[in-house]
């Protein structure tokens, strides 16, 4: 394929190496100066040159000094079909706007002073925090920027531009997979078909607060709260990093709702949803979220969890939580597990043929499973919009429902206070309201 194209002065500059597979690997070269030092001879006088338009000056020993990033971007490195080369055109504009805002960064902190050229967008800043990003919630980081685009996208027409019909043809062709808004319906992102565009002089305060109105208008339970949460931290950065001046995020506050209203899924749905099978079936995604449904265990847990987590002797899980690791009391889960889990779920390494240090659950993406997860609950005859976090609600509703004490569910839950399990409580006295106001009025 063509080489990268790349000016003489970039700094980083955008570079590529062929790897196995039939790939091309992207990788920034930054240059970080040189340093000279004099050539001595064995007796440790300096060394000159003795002839050619140097005779006489002084003979030094020069080191450049460089260093590399991966970007762990991949390109095809022979690209034939329409998907390859849409492929190719997406990863090479994704990796220049990550050159683009690093140069910005060296112009800004290491040589020390505002930037050569004026920041006109801040959308590449974002993409690159984002694709850069590496801690567990990058998932959540993803899409709290996919709804700042969704909101650009809707309100603010100037900031999403259409791209070109030849550009979104190839982005059909392609079947360019939705990995950032993984509650929509479609397959391809709509964020997808738009360029975007955002200069600091229109990010201010007056637009963040109407984007927490419009995750409130468009969400569900805490969702709202959850995703300005992460659009804070990616804000905070570019902030902290000078590409803006001030943080229009710190006086505007988006409050979690009090009401928990995710679908959850009762006995009988549960019972249903255990005797249903759908064809080509993955085994360990309905394994999986059987578990999250007795055991509440989070998605970013349960990908986790490994045999070595389980105490056959006294039928026990435990671990220790990716969400409060390292700044919660209650970090570390410790429950009791009823046989028909032990055996019928999990099941002990050698019978699976592996070794107590191997996952439980070798699952795909969250993306994956969430559709495998709808075809399954739409096959079972539910109704409902069913994510993975869905079963550990419905893990402590029904709990709750069945009479459990409130410390005791949030102890498996892993909370350090009640205030997350109250909801339940509400969220479950709401329903026998409405189950009590849908009687026929009392006419005498």
């Amino acid at each position: 394929m063509k080489a990268t194209h790349t000016k003489a002065k970039d700094n980083p500059k955008l570079q590529q190496r062929a790897i196995s597979g039939g790939k091309v690997a992207l990788y920034l070269e930054y240059y970080l100066g040189r340093t000279s030092t004099p050539r001595t001879d064995e007796a440790g006088k300096q060394m000159y040159y003795t002839e050619g338009k140097m005779a006489g000056k002084p003979m030094y020993i020069v080191r450049h000094s460089r260093k590399k990033e991966e970007l762990k971007l991949y390109l095809y490195a022979k690209p034939r079909t329409a998907e390859e080369k849409a492929h190719n055109a997406n990863i090479i504009t994704q990796a220049k706007q990550i050159r683009n805002a690093r140069e910005q960064e060296m112009l800004s902190g290491i040589m020390g002073y505002t930037f050569a050229k004026r920041v006109t967008n801040l959308i590449p800043y974002f993409e690159t925090y984002v694709n850069t990003y590496t801690k567990k919630d990058v998932r959540s980081i993803r899409f709290a920027l996919n709804r700042f685009k969704q909101f650009l996208r809707l309100n603010h027409p100037l900031c999403a531009i259409k791209k070109t019909e030849a550009e979104i043809q190839a982005i059909n062709a392609a079947g360019t997979k939705n990995h950032n808004g993984v509650h929509t319906k479609n397959s391809i992102n709509p964020n997808e078909y738009y360029r975007f565009s955002l200069d600091p002089k229109q990010f201010n305060e007056t637009m963040v607060q109407d984007f927490v109105s419009f995750l409130q208008e468009n969400s569900k339970g805490n969702g709202a709260a959850t995703a300005y949460k992460r659009f804070k931290k990616i804000v905070k950065h570019i902030a902290k990093e000078g590409i803006i001046a001030n943080n229009p995020c710190e006086n505007v506050v988006c409050k979690s709702s009090e009401h928990l209203t995710k679908d959850i899924l009762k006995p009988e749905e549960i019972k249903a949803l255990i005797q249903t099978h759908v064809r080509n079936e993955n085994p360990n995604i309905r394994r999986a979220f059987i578990f999250t449904l007795f055991t509440g265990v989070r998605w970013c847990d349960i990908i986790e969890l490994r045999y070595n987590n389980i105490d056959y002797q006294n039928k026990t899980l435990r671990f220790e939580q990716s969400k409060t690791k390292g700044h919660s009391a209650k970090s570390v889960v410790e429950m009791p597990l009823r046989d028909d889990l032990l055996t019928g779920i999990i099941g002990t390494p050698e019978e699976q043929g592996k070794t107590k240090d191997d996952l439980i659950f070798e699952l795909p993406s969250h993306t994956m499973c969430l559709k495998a997860l709808r075809r399954w609950t739409a096959k079972a005859g539910i109704d409902k919009h069913i994510t993975w976090h869905c079963g550990r609600h419905s893990f402590a509703t029904n709990l709750l429902e069945g009479g459990a004490n409130v410390k005791v569910v949030a102890d498996l839950l892993g909370h350090s206070g009640l205030t997350y399990v109250e909801r339940y409580l509400r969220a479950i006295d709401e329903s026998k309201k409405r189950a009590l106001n849908s009687l026929p009025t009392i006419e005498l």
